[in-house]
């Protein structure tokens, strides 16, 4: 198989990816505005498609350019069979817990998939960057992945909890007719959490893809490309339109049922966690921000509403994403796309 050949098949499967990763987590940004009547299901998808579509080309380079760093395999075509393991792990899972209805994470699948992938194309860990632990606001490689995968969802449970204490107080005295000018709030809100999440999102595509690129010898560096952007925003926007009623119910109603007031917050608090990660080059899960917002929202109001066995069932999801993901990397490496990075070595040495 060509160079051509295997760089075209990882852009294939990172643009699937992107596109999954928009019914999985774009269904998780849109289901504050759909379960309080914000919006309507098309004007929502409408909204967030732009919104996500407008962070992919504007959104920086940060989170990239911190998927990029978590392997240090060289830049040669054998790299390429190890990314289109992950990337195909990744796009399995995600699949998978669509059809459970768990918002489970994107980003996670892909990290797990991309260590699976690596350990199996090496046979150790040698090419995985785990990055310095001892400070958590400078940490780099894996390390950095994971605080950021982890902590966000504290701090998100932590501000929605906090935005809706603060929120209450300044409404004490409202009336019913509030709830009108929240609606009307919730679309700038809305709109805010999708450039966030596109922002954040598709860079974790785009860090693949130019490493996909260094790895064909099609490019030098780390910058990502305009026509790169591009094309992934537009795969992230046409996953939006392909919003999963399953988990925009499960977020929107199942762990707390969201109101004007209770959507607008969880949008402000998870855009704000959401787009400090991208600044900061965090790779965070919008979804898993979002519900953690839902809950903590839910723990402030009226502790007994919240659904906490759906909420463990969410728990029980992220925390199998990322070793199942990797699992499902490694076999699908060592069974399928091995093979593949024998064929190149067959083509580049006849």
């Amino acid at each position: 198989m060509s160079i051509l050949a295997l760089t075209v098949l990882v852009f294939f499967l990172s643009i699937i990816f992107t596109y999954t990763n928009g019914f999985q987590d774009g269904s998780s940004v849109a289901a504050g505005a759909i379960a309080s009547r914000a919006l309507s299901r098309l004007q929502a998808i409408l909204l967030v498609a732009a919104c996500e579509f407008l962070g992919a080309l504007f959104g920086g380079s940060a989170v990239s350019h911190t998927i990029q760093s978590i392997t240090n395999w060289p830049h040669t075509p054998s790299l390429l069979p190890v990314l289109a393991s992950g990337l195909f792990a990744a796009i399995l899972w995600n699949y998978i817990t669509k059809l459970c209805r768990f918002p489970s994470s994107s980003t996670h699948a892909l990290v797990g998939g991309i260590i699976g992938a690596v350990y199996a194309g090496s046979g150790g860990w040698q090419h995985i960057v785990w990055g310095d632990p001892d400070h958590v606001l400078h940490s780099t490689g894996i390390w950095k992945v994971v605080f950021s995968l982890f902590l966000s969802p504290l701090i998100g449970f932590a501000a929605g909890y906090a935005c809706l204490i603060v929120t209450l107080l300044f409404l004490m005295r409202a009336s019913t007719r509030a709830n009108k000018g929240l609606k009307k709030l919730q679309i700038f809100s809305t709109a805010v959490l999708a450039f966030a999440h596109g922002a954040n999102d598709t860079q974790k595509a785009m860090g693949i893809l130019v490493l996909t690129l260094n790895a064909g010898g099609y490019m030098i560096g780390d910058d990502i490309p305009l026509w790169v952007r591009l094309l992934t925003g537009t795969a992230m926007a046409v996953g939006i339109a392909s919003l999963a009623p399953g988990i925009v119910k499960r977020v929107g109603l199942g762990i707390y049922r969201l109101r004007p007031l209770h959507g607008f917050v969880t949008e402000f608090s998870s855009a704000a966690v959401v787009l400090i990660g991208s600044i900061t080059g965090g790779p965070v899960s919008a979804s898993q921000v979002i519900a953690s917002a839902v809950m903590g929202i839910g723990t402030a109001q009226r502790k007994k509403g919240v659904h906490w066995l759906v909420a463990r069932d969410m728990l029980i999801a992220w925390f199998l994403t990322i070793p199942c993901s990797a699992f499902l990397a490694y076999a699908l490496h060592i069974g399928i796309f091995r093979w593949l990075n024998e064929l190149l070595r067959v083509s580049a040495n006849p």
